[in-house]
This record gives structure tokens, sequence and C-alpha cells, in this order.
């Protein structure tokens, strides 16, 4: 199990062979040998508007604005608000990845990801990034590399 510490702001950290980014609540990192970007919250995670700018942060920030398909791992959260929903299926954040899956392992992360992804189709139609629901994270990762530019 990995345990994040919590933390002010974003904050860059080495992990082997990538760049990373420690927030309140989680990290973001560079998967340089699939060219993605991950996302990992801490257990019990429940995503606020703040976390969800933290997260959107440390994405940009490890990329320099550029854009790499990213994997979002819900196995952790506990709850998005509607702020944060808002937020991750607004301009500012769908410019920051050309494709997201998120991995889920239960039917509440499923249900978390499914409910981001009605907020996310209102808000954008079909002007909307590729977006899927996966629990097997091979197969996440794979889809992904699809959209790497």
């Amino acid at each position: 199990m990995v345990s994040f510490e919590r933390s002010a702001g974003v904050r860059r950290t080495g992990m082997e062979n990538s760049t990373a980014v420690t927030f309140s609540s989680g990290r973001v990192w560079l998967d340089d040998a699939n060219g993605i970007v991950r996302v990992e919250f801490a257990p019990g995670t429940h995503q606020t508007l703040q976390i969800a700018r933290e997260v959107i942060a440390g994405i940009n920030s490890i990329t320099s604005g550029a854009r790499r398909p990213a994997l979002v791992d819900l196995t952790k959260v506990k709850a998005i608000d509607r702020e944060a929903r808002s937020y991750y299926g607004g301009p500012e954040s769908i410019s920051s990845w050309p494709a997201l899956a998120m991995l889920t392992d239960s039917p509440l992360s499923t249900t978390i990801a499914n409910i981001w992804l009605a907020v996310y189709s209102a808000i954008n139609g079909r002007r909307a990034n590729p977006s899927k629901i996966f629990s097997d994270e091979a197969a996440a990762v794979e889809w992904l590399k699809g959209f790497r530019s």
C-alpha cells in the first residue's frame, strides 16, 4: 500500500526513472516507459476543488504543458465533490490531456468514474477528449498508448 505525506501545494520528488509531483492527497508522475501521465490518490481521498486544482497543476508541472494521455487511479478515492467534477471536465483540465483512462476496482470507484463521465460529457459534448473506464491497468495503458503524440 502506498501512503502519501500531506503537503501544502505541489512539490517535485525523484522516482525511479521518472519525475513525480506530490500534492496534498496523492501524486502525479510521468510513466516514461509508456509515454503517459499517472495520477494516484491516498486511501480514502475525498476530492475537493482544491485537490482537483492541485492534480491539474501537478500534471502541467511534470509535462511542462505538453499534452500526454493520463491514467487516473480512482481505486482509493472515497468521493469527488461536484465542484471538483466540474473542474476536471472544464477547459483548463481537459487541455492537459488528449485522452483519459480511469482505473476502478469496485462498484464505488466505478460509480465515481461514471458520474465524472456524465458531467464531462454534459459540459463538453462532442468536443470531449476520449475517456474510458477500466478495471484492468494493462488494458488502460494499452488504450492510452494510442493517444501519444
